[in-house]
């Protein structure tokens, strides 16, 4: 009986520390910032911009390469596929 507490005590602490090294926090960017609704996504992200530090409004793409980072608005990095049409979002360049 307690061998198999034992057992599943190790799988659970396993699950957890699997699913909190997934959860990296990232740091905020510096940069100029644009405020915008996502339109479409694939290989690049479109995205009609709502407002930003410069005076820019309209349809832009967003272009995904190896060394961006995509962050939710806790700081936790996500995936491109998590990404929804009408999800409103911040770009930091």
């Amino acid at each position: 009986m307690k061998k198999s507490i034992y057992v599943i005590a190790i799988i659970l602490l396993t699950c957890i520390m699997l699913v909190c090294t997934s959860c990296e926090e990232v740091e905020p960017v510096d940069g100029a910032k644009m405020t915008a609704v996502i339109k479409s996504v694939s290989e690049k992200i479109e995205v009609d911009v709502i407002e930003g530090d410069y005076e820019v409004s309209g349809i832009f793409w967003v272009n995904i390469g190896s060394d961006t980072v995509i962050v939710n608005q806790n700081g936790i990095r996500v995936t491109k596929s998590s990404l929804k049409v009408g999800d409103v979002i911040e770009i930091t360049f």
